[in-house]
């Protein structure tokens, strides 16, 4: 498609395996969904339309249920009077692949393409892929720079979410920090076992004394050490 009325010179930059133009900035985030037929035709379905950003509060217009290539889209975020202008670049309709990438017009505070894509490995997992290729506008974009660029990861951050909750009609969080701190140290403060874990930064096995013992023991008195002996 040619890059006619859109804001930069590299349609289809957002393409698995595509190459980054200069000055773009790749971001690209690969999530499970599950895997079966049903999660594969409910994930084609998802990502056919607008629905995942709508789902984070996004409104588009027009409201096309299945994107049309080469249509121009105006989107804008909750509240924010900021209107986002893009256009449906490509349209992936392979066995294994769905979804569409889609590319900014003049206006828009971020310069470059997005896609929304999910993928069927041979193994029968089944994946949500967004990839950004992007950069700030110029002009006084420019001076939002620092909260435009924190924002991003956010966005795709909440696509992810928004796929999975769609999809598996869940609202089971995604892996992150969060869980990983779980995994470490155990659903509560007071868990001795995830504590040593942390504290080992390994996560070995438990020593003799990472857990309270099974039975009280009884020390005799000379044996326990003067800074524990009571007066």
């Amino acid at each position: 498609m040619s890059a006619d009325g859109l804001s930069y010179d590299a349609p289809g930059a957002a393409r698995p395996g595509a190459a980054v133009p200069p000055g773009l900035r790749l971001r690209e985030q690969r999530v499970p969904l599950g895997e079966g037929e049903r999660i594969w035709r409910r994930a084609v379905e998802v990502v056919s339309g607008w629905a995942i950003k709508q789902a984070i509060g996004f409104t588009v217009t027009p409201d096309d249920p299945v994107v049309v290539e080469g249509r121009d889209y105006e989107t804008r975020y909750g509240w924010m009077r900021v209107h986002e202008p893009v256009r449906v670049i490509w349209v992936a309709d392979e066995p294994d692949r769905r979804g569409f990438g889609y590319g900014t017009r003049p206006g828009h505070p971020i310069t470059g393409e997005e896609c929304f894509l999910v993928e069927r490995d041979p193994d029968g997992s089944i994946w949500f892929v967004t990839r950004t290729v992007s950069r700030i506008s110029g002009g006084w974009w420019l001076v939002l720079w620092p909260g435009i660029r924190m924002l991003q990861p956010y966005f795709q951050r909440a696509y992810a979410r928004s796929a999975v909750r769609l999809v598996s009609e869940t609202d089971a969080p995604l892996g992150g920090l969060r869980r990983l701190r779980r995994r470490m140290v155990g659903g509560g403060p007071s868990g001795v076992e995830g504590i040593a874990k942390l504290g080992y930064g390994m996560g070995p096995e438990p020593g003799p004394f990472d857990k309270p013992p099974a039975e009280p023991i009884e020390l005799d008195a000379d044996d326990v050490p003067w800074e524990l002996r009571e007066e």
